[in-house]
């Protein structure tokens, strides 16, 4: 005779252990997830502010390798050249380009700190003869070492200077990250 065999479900420890599994798996799962969401918008962050410090760098040596003359104000993070074609001459003073001083010839690129209407520190752009001010040309600085010159002594104008663009992003633990680009230029006539 042929025995008939009864069809057991599984038991509740069978059920208990699989579904621990199942819950280790998929909470490594969502980990791993969570992990290449945070890399991918770090290397977003970060690639996006590579280019726009580099895009900055590339207007700033434009402008800055066509003067005569370039001088570095410390205490006001401002950068001034003289236009090749500009007939105001800078003086070691290092005076930013304003109709009082008559330097509306020259321009500058100056790091200004957090106001109302800008969130982080950023540098802007006077443009030589230009009225319209200084118009932003890149955000997220760093506070102080945002733009940084080397030398900073103006008494030859026509010395080679280093400059670093120091721009921040955030990092895979959301904290700010610096991100710094280098370049040196010098004045036309060197």
């Amino acid at each position: 005779m042929k025995k008939v065999q009864i069809n057991r479900g599984f038991t509740l420890m069978e059920l208990l252990i699989s579904l621990v599994i199942g819950m280790v798996i998929l909470a490594g799962m969502s980990s791993v997830f969570i992990a290449q969401t945070r890399t991918s918008t770090m290397l977003s962050d970060k690639t996006a502010g590579m280019g726009d410090v580099y895009l900055a760098s590339q207007i700033m040596q434009s402008e800055l390798r066509g003067s005569k003359a370039i001088c570095w104000n410390v205490a006001a993070s401002r950068l001034v050249y003289q236009p090749f074609d500009s007939p105001t001459a800078l003086t070691t003073a290092c005076l930013a380009p304003t109709v009082a001083n008559t330097a509306t010839a020259n321009g500058s690129f100056e790091l200004r700190p957090v106001s109302v209407t800008k969130p982080t520190p950023y540098i802007c752009w006077n443009r030589p003869n230009d009225a319209t001010k200084c118009q932003e040309l890149l955000r997220n600085m760093l506070a102080v070492t945002g733009l940084a010159v080397t030398p900073v002594v103006n008494a030859n104008m026509l010395v080679m200077r280093t400059i670093v663009l120091t721009s921040q992003y955030r990092g895979q633990d959301g904290s700010a990250k610096p991100l710094s680009l280098e370049f040196k230029i010098w004045p036309r006539n060197l």
